[in-house]
């Protein structure tokens, strides 16, 4: 790509190796504008869970949380080779997913920790090294009134984070880990079971 050729062999590895992820067929995952200002050097990638085609004639009255993906989110890796303070290091990985859920368990108090949890777990859980961590865990209920009292409640959770990551093993490695682990994230966000080779699901 055009662009790689005024960035640095480090961050061109490491968006070579990004570009190279593959996924369970659940995930839609694609590679889109990355945001401005935030960095010399970015990419940024937007993913979709549990979406399957959907009929051209969908009926437009249709509520929308049902239109909607059931986790949806956005990863971009950033790279400032000054390391500003802040960061600890040259890349930052910022990321947001937002995931419908079950009205009762979006009622849940504890609901912001658990999110938290999924994403802080499963870096761990994948050997994703990481450091500097921050970020924020929400949850929307939305209740219909008058005219619409007759749609179901709808219940969302949202979390958006940063985080270090700490480079071992080379791009190919530490940082398709990274994405990865994120991806899991979002399948368990959308409720999806766990994916394991040789194993066919229904």
């Amino acid at each position: 790509m055009t662009e790689l050729k005024s960035t640095p062999d480090v961050f061109r590895a490491v968006v070579q190796a990004l570009e190279s992820a593959s996924f369970r067929p659940e995930i839609a995952l694609s590679r889109i504008a990355a945001p401005r200002g935030l960095a010399p050097h970015s990419i940024s990638f937007a993913a979709e869970v549990g979406r399957g085609p959907r009929p051209q004639d969908t009926d437009p009255d249709e509520p929308r949380a049902a239109r909607e993906a059931p986790a949806s989110g956005r990863f971009v890796v950033l790279y400032d080779e000054s390391c500003p303070q802040p960061w600890q290091g040259p890349f930052r990985i910022v990321s947001w997913f937002r995931s419908r859920l079950d009205p009762d368990m979006g009622r849940d108090e504890l609901l912001p920790d658990v999110s938290w949890s999924w994403l802080t777990d499963t870096l761990g859980e994948h050997g994703a090294r990481f450091t500097a961590e921050g970020g924020t865990a929400s949850r929307i209920v939305e209740r219909h009134y008058g005219s619409l009292t007759d749609q179901a409640d709808v219940a969302q959770v949202e979390v958006r984070a940063s985080w270090t990551p700490v480079p071992h093993g080379g791009p190919q490695h530490w940082a398709l880990t990274h994405l990865d682990a994120w991806a899991q994230v979002l399948c368990t966000a959308a409720g999806l079971p766990p994916r394991h080779e040789g194993i066919a699901y229904l």
